[in-house]
């Protein structure tokens, strides 16, 4: 026993001193879950503030709103919860290696220190600067250098992101009360612009409470607000091989609906039900490449929701129509006989669309007979040639059939984009997509959204 107590003894008299505990005291090291949201305020509150920010040298200038929402929870303490939501874009220094460590720092119980000792600094700062720094504070150095290493909390930014773009919002740092952002522009509000977003956020959710909304709900009930509920007015524009007449605000049901069985895609496979959404495009029509851009940030936004859907279309009495045809084919074979292990999400056939349309438009306009594009895709994609050519014979002119059965379900030009079974021609524009997109999920992905991070 005597032995054990000098082992002991040895054992913390070699402990540092800022490791040793004083006498008659406990060290208390706090962790929290690096699942959740640093937060201020309790679960129940009335009011929930979500600030989007990204960490910043010179905070103290850049980010009043850090400091006057802090002040304002500490006046109305029981009835509103910040919610501080790290993203990227805006860091100073630009790149994930800040919030990463802002993330970290919450992890090992010390996000308001480091958030502080941040945006103290006056001059831009280096990873080892950054990591000296987060040292001062009480953060573990090598934990904190393994979670830049490992980008340990990518998928934590991701999904604040994707929330902001949810919300409507588009830069940061941005506000929002209930769910609804402030009315003022965050350089411009005052300490009195601030209890008056927090009055009218309150006021919100004492109506909420008053049509029986449970206050833990609260938060998806805003949210589900904010949701584009209705069909918005889309009005055609954009260019389409069958160029329109006049516009038109009409946008018929596919009847029947397409089929979309074998057809290359964009989502995640084991997504539930997600929402089809798709795109018909003339196989050489590199400007297709763009629309295809624009439903990836869609689909970034609402990730796990909805699915992208490429389809070949054009009208097949064109005089390339033989091409095109050998285009359609090829793509719809690489869905069945391609792989890719590089991006889960998109199908063999989706990443030989995308490859396809870049080496168009990196052509500027000079004709690429279909024989060589589909020889240089071929071996981009790593698809065997052989391989490739014994699925065209079995599917020839696989496309032009899927093409007559899209005309007989209404599609009447290209490129066209089916969002919920309507067919919109020349579509493009991001907000429009978003809005009808939300028609679709709503109610409800915002709020679940709100939670779980999707």
């Amino acid at each position: 026993m005597s032995t054990r107590l000098v082992v002991a003894a040895i054992v913390l008299a070699a402990l540092p001193p800022a490791l040793a505990a004083p006498g008659g005291q406990v060290v208390r090291v706090e962790h929290y879950d690096p699942s959740t949201t640093p937060a201020r305020g309790p679960t129940n509150a009335l009011v929930t503030v979500e600030l989007f920010f990204a960490p910043s040298v010179t905070g103290a200038t850049r980010l009043p709103a850090y400091r006057q929402l802090e002040a304002l929870q500490q006046r109305h303490p029981a009835r509103v919860r910040i919610i501080y939501r790290i993203v990227q874009r805006g860091a100073n220094p630009p790149g994930p290696q800040l919030p990463t460590l802002a993330l970290e720092a919450y992890a090992q119980g010390k996000f308001f220190e480091f958030i502080g000792a941040i945006h103290a600094q006056r001059t831009s700062m280096t990873r080892d600067q950054m990591l000296e720094l987060g040292k001062k504070v009480g953060l573990d150095p090598q934990r904190a250098e393994r979670a830049i290493i490992d980008d340990r909390y990518h998928d934590v930014i991701d999904a604040n992101e994707r929330r902001l773009e949810r919300l409507r919002g588009t830069t940061s740092p941005m506000v929002f009360f209930n769910s609804r952002p402030a009315r003022t522009s965050l350089t411009s509000m005052s300490e009195a612009d601030y209890e008056a977003a927090y009055l009218d956020a309150y006021d919100r959710a004492r109506d909420m409470l008053d049509k029986g909304i449970d206050r833990h709900d609260l938060l998806e009930a805003f949210d589900a607000g904010v949701m584009q509920a209705t069909q918005p007015l889309v009005i055609t524009a954009g260019p389409t091989d069958d160029e329109l007449e006049t516009e038109s605000s009409d946008h018929p049901l596919a009847e029947p609906p397409l089929a979309l069985d074998g057809l290359p895609s964009f989502g995640k496979p084991d997504a539930l039900a997600p929402v089809p959404i798709v795109v018909l495009c003339r196989p050489n029509d590199a400007s297709c490449n763009q629309t295809m851009r624009v439903l990836n940030r869609v689909h970034h936004t609402y990730r796990g929701e909805i699915r992208l859907v490429w389809a070949p279309w054009f009208e097949v009495a064109r005089e390339d129509a033989a091409e095109l045809t050998m285009l359609g084919d090829a793509a719809l074979c690489a869905e069945r006989i391609g792989s890719s292990p590089d991006d889960l999400d998109a199908s063999p056939g989706w990443q030989w669309v995308s490859e396809a349309y870049t080496q168009m438009a990196r052509a500027h306009g000079r004709r690429i007979t279909p024989d060589k594009l589909i020889d240089s895709v071929s071996a981009k994609q790593q698809i065997d040639s052989k391989q490739l050519s014994a699925c065209r014979a079995r599917l020839a002119s696989a496309t032009l059939d899927w093409i007559a059965a899209a005309r007989q379900s209404g599609v009447t030009s290209s490129p066209s984009v089916v969002i919920g079974g309507r067919i919109y021609p020349g579509l493009n524009d991001p907000t429009t997509i978003q809005q009808l997109v939300e028609a679709e999920l709503a109610p409800g992905v915002l709020g679940r959204c709100a939670t779980t991070g999707c």
